[in-house]
């Protein structure tokens, strides 16, 4: 007779979010399962050549999905360990205050979240810390508030 695994969390995907979540979870004693759709990316030259990775796209899947017409597009995806954030440049972003409510476009309404930036601003910190940001607080006009400066000077151009 075989037992059931038991996890306290599962997360799916090593990307900016998953991976960003499984940090502060590694040391806490819980049991994680973490899932992931691809192996590591193989180590070789074509992942530092932007013409490999986003002309050729060399590491994108294959597959193609449809739109809500049916017809056939291309994702633009991959699936490896850390996602797409593998090879977008791991810019992350700090959303605007704006970004969380609802959003008027031209061909439709993007809803509210359900939570708000004052709500999420924390873990922008946290993850700032994280990921060793550089930078300044005040050169951006629109950058919204922070609850802390960025942990490391800015980096000269």
């Amino acid at each position: 007779m075989t037992q059931d695994k038991h996890y306290d969390v599962i997360i799916i995907g090593t990307g900016a979010g998953g991976g960003t979540l499984v940090h502060p979870l590694a040391s806490t004693g819980k049991n994680i399962l973490i899932l992931e759709r691809g192996d590591y990316v193989r180590r070789e030259k074509a992942n530092w050549d932007s013409r490999a990775v986003n002309v050729e796209a060399k590491y994108q899947t294959k597959e193609k999905w449809r739109d809500k017409d049916g017809k056939p597009l291309h994702p633009h995806t991959n699936y490896y360990v850390g996602g797409n954030t593998k090879f977008y440049g791991a810019a992350l972003f700090r959303l605007r205050k704006e970004d969380f409510g609802e959003i008027r476009h031209f061909a439709g309404i993007s809803p509210a979240w359900p939570i708000s930036y004052d709500e999420l601003e924390p873990y922008y910190l946290k993850a700032e810390r994280l990921y060793h940001v550089h930078g300044r607080r005040g050169e951006d006009p629109t950058e919204p508030r922070a609850s802390g400066p960025y942990p490391h000077p800015a980096i000269s151009h």
